[in-house]
């Protein structure tokens, strides 16, 4: 690996990175020189009335929790920062890559990462084939993860899936299918 990666996860207030907002942002940055980096925040959101309530159901958002956090243009500063040069590297890529896009635009903040990205799901659809759904959701079960909504567990779990995919030989995955079989019959 020459280019650093960045592992990014986002939690927003909707789906449309037209309308919503990134409410809280997870990165974990491996650089091949200068080693980890990581950085989680939250971000006070500005136009919150324009939330999807489930949005906000399913990421814990409440007005109390989130009344300290940072404004968007000082996380975000701190992003285009980190992700400078990196691949960014996602579990659906392209959802965050969007939201982070848009929302640096909106604020004026450059962003100089790689355009390529390695996307985890298309991981997953190569290496996990007895699975019905590739989501986080799925893949946690799959391999007995803690379970959890939040930018901080999800980039983590993406990190750890990458690292599990990019490296797994045959054995491993008969291995996978074959303990996901047997707990299954146990269900």
């Amino acid at each position: 690996m020459r280019k650093p990666l960045a592992f990014i996860d986002v939690e927003t207030t909707g789906l449309n990175s037209q309308l919503h907002e990134i409410i809280e942002i997870s990165i974990i940055k491996v650089c091949p020189i200068h080693g980890m980096t990581n950085y989680t925040s939250k971000i006070k959101p500005k136009r919150i009335q324009y939330a999807e309530p489930k949005a906000l159901l399913i990421n814990g958002y409440n007005e109390k929790e989130w009344s300290d956090a940072p404004d968007v243009d000082q996380v975000m500063s701190r992003v285009a920062q980190l992700t400078s040069g990196c691949i960014l590297v996602g579990h659906n890529v392209r959802f965050d890559e969007d939201f982070v896009s848009e929302t640096c635009f909106r604020n004026s903040i450059k962003t100089r990462y790689d355009r390529r990205m390695i996307d985890t799901v298309t991981l997953s659809l190569e290496h996990l084939h007895n699975l019905e759904s590739v989501s986080m959701d799925s893949i946690r079960d799959y391999f007995g993860w803690s379970s959890g909504h939040r930018a901080r567990i999800d980039v983590l779990q993406t990190y750890m899936l990458y690292y599990k995919l990019n490296r797994a030989t045959c054995c491993d995955r008969l291995f996978w299918r074959f303990r996901y079989f047997l707990r299954s019959l146990f269900v």
